[in-house]
């Protein structure tokens, strides 16, 4: 009996980490993680902007290939920022909530502090663009039950992904993000990427030819996923 119990608690505990960790879990937050199957469509999206020197130099790119991608942006950088927050809307992306400091501790916040930390975002956001995000991503993926009530509580719709680039691990080079990108790839993808990361500009071509040798097209989310974006 004691072995029995041994081996449920390691089962409990290892239920509870992925649940957790996996954004695509739906245990504590329902998280929308990829488009329609039957749709040969990629969407493009990017955490913890807006960065001063990639961001503008990702957006060229978008613009250049005529493709709208997301920004879950990190609300002290959009007051620090808020040109480029302005231009991110005024491009035709979408712009998205991803918490105002994006602290380590976060997924062991309060439930005061996790509802604090997305507000500030949304007022940044708001104060910025004239925009009222709809949309929030998790950072890290990490999701608990007192994460979930709050997003719940404030109306938002929680986005993770079906493709996770690893584009912030920097021992990885630009090809090898982007050889697993293309890999990974499968009609109604959700992408994450970062327009934080040094090189994300160049990553972003490799990325792009990629998906089109592949034979898919770019869709914004609210195609991809069938929501609204933003609160009225």
């Amino acid at each position: 009996m004691c072995w029995i119990a041994i081996i449920l608690l390691i089962c409990l505990t290892l239920f509870l980490v992925w649940a957790s960790a996996d954004v695509g879990g739906n245990i504590y937050l329902k998280s929308l993680c990829r488009g329609d199957r039957a749709d040969k469509l990629v969407t493009l999206t990017f955490d913890d902007g807006p960065d001063e020197v990639m961001t503008p130099k990702v957006l060229d790119v978008l613009q250049k290939h005529d493709i709208k991608a997301t920004f879950f942006v990190i609300g002290s950088k959009v007051e620090k920022f808020p040109h480029i927050a302005k231009r991110i809307v005024a491009e035709g992306h979408t712009i998205a909530n991803h918490t105002y400091s994006h602290k380590a501790t976060f997924p062991m916040s309060s439930y005061g502090a996790v509802l604090e930390e997305i507000q500030r975002c949304t007022q940044a956001i708001e104060k910025a663009t004239g925009k009222l995000p709809g949309l929030f991503r998790p950072p890290f993926g990490v999701t608990n039950p007192i994460l979930g009530k709050a997003v719940r509580s404030l109306g938002l719709q929680s986005i993770g992904w079906s493709i996770r680039s690893l584009d912030t691990i920097e021992s990885k080079s630009r090809e090898e993000v982007c050889r697993r990108v293309a890999g990974s790839l499968h009609p109604g993808a959700v992408v994450l990427l970062h327009d934080r990361c040094d090189g994300a500009d160049r990553l972003l071509e490799m990325i792009i030819a990629e998906i089109k040798r592949q034979g898919y097209n770019f869709a914004p989310i609210e195609e991809m996923l069938k929501i609204d974006v933003y609160e009225v």
